[in-house]
């Protein structure tokens, strides 16, 4: 079976390893056979040799024997030049150079297993490249988060070692090493908390859960964050029942409401609404803050994103980072919508069931 290949403006027939082993090998026989018994013809109606049966045939069978090798060694380097090329961009990928793409084979005619290596290969260097930016980009967001607050921690206690500081200074100082102190603190704990969730592939507690008290009971312990900006509650949330793990949950409406509270100003409203679907049950919270722009809105997932400067202080940029991937092993959706100035929706969707996943598309309202 042949298939039609078509890359880069020009089209190649493409066969199976086995199809084109085998016509290579019929089609070298049968052109040295021919050969062969041409050159029998040649030696003995032209020049006349006269040659008995027996040498003619002994002469044609070892000129066939001999072209047919020589013929199917060169060929085989139709099904070594690939895996050659492959072994190569893997040395070098051995070497950390990402960097590499293996180049399809020339010729009108291609073995599509080949091929099939070679994308594959490709793919897998991308993805791995992929990979190694991340982790570099990671290690130095990580790197930049760390220094900020240590290297506070080093010039107040340095300035705390000093003498002729009154009590008020001092304790204004210490007060600060304690503020970086417990931020890196936070740093650490979700950095924890999101490696052992990218270490995880299944949830193990499908426990029932009421969606409804569990965000109350989070409301609750935030209490003193909105309080102290005078932040009021608007909440419609019916009884919404599902079997899943009950710290993930919780972790997810802790990390968004949280969120809310930080990006939303004094005397502002939360406002929380629930749904329940046939197999889903839908979450709204939506705050009246500065809300998102919109080239931002597709990087607010991404670990230690951060859209608002101003905020940097507050947070890591690892809270929709670990809601998310939450999210994905619960096998639940989250959406967002923001309008700058008017404040940003987060719509959370989880199924009736962690054992199961929300197939239906979060709708907007």
């Amino acid at each position: 079976m042949s298939l039609w290949r078509q890359n880069t403006g020009n089209r190649k027939i493409t066969l199976p390893l086995r199809l084109y082993h085998s016509l290579s090998t019929l089609l070298t026989l049968a052109f040295c056979c021919g050969v062969s018994s041409i050159l029998v013809y040649i030696l003995d109606e032209v020049i006349g040799l006269e040659l008995e049966l027996p040498a003619a045939l002994i002469i044609c069978s070892l000129f066939t024997l001999i072209s047919s090798a020589l013929l199917l060694a060169w060929e085989a380097g139709c099904y070594i030049r690939p895996a050659q090329a492959v072994v190569q961009a893997t040395e070098r990928i051995s070497k950390g150079d990402f960097d590499v793409k293996v180049p399809e084979p020339d010729g009108l005619i291609g073995i599509e297993e080949s091929y099939m290596l070679i994308d594959n290969f490709n793919r897998m260097a991308k993805e791995l490249q992929s990979i190694d930016h991340m982790q570099k980009g990671f290690t130095g967001s990580v790197s930049h988060e760390f220094k900020t607050p240590l290297s506070s921690i080093v010039g107040f206690s340095e300035i705390l070692l000093e003498n002729g500081l009154s009590e008020e200074e001092r304790h204004e100082y210490t007060s600060l090493v304690h503020e970086e102190a417990l931020r890196l603190s936070r740093l650490a704990e979700n950095l924890l908390r999101l490696s052992r969730l990218d270490a995880q592939a299944i949830v193990l507690r499908h426990e029932e859960i009421a969606i409804d008290e569990q965000i109350r009971q989070c409301v609750i312990l935030l209490a003193e964050r909105w309080e102290d900006k005078e932040i009021s509650f608007a909440m419609d949330l019916p009884a919404m029942h599902i079997k899943s793990d009950s710290d993930m949950t919780k972790q997810v409406w802790l990390n968004i409401i949280d969120n809310a509270i930080k990006y939303s100003a004094r005397g502002n409203s939360i406002h929380v609404m629930g749904e329940s679907k046939p197999n889903y049950v839908s979450v709204r919270i939506r705050d009246e803050g500065i809300g998102i722009p919109y080239d931002k809105q597709a990087h607010i997932f991404e670990r230690f994103y951060q859209c608002d400067e101003s905020h940097q202080e507050k947070g890591h940029g690892l809270g929709l980072s670990i809601v998310k991937r939450i999210l994905e092993l619960l096998g639940g959706q989250i959406a967002c919508q923001s309008q700058p100035g008017k404040g940003t929706e987060m719509i959370v969707a989880l199924p009736l069931d962690s054992s199961r996943s929300c197939v239906l598309p979060i709708s907007a309202k």
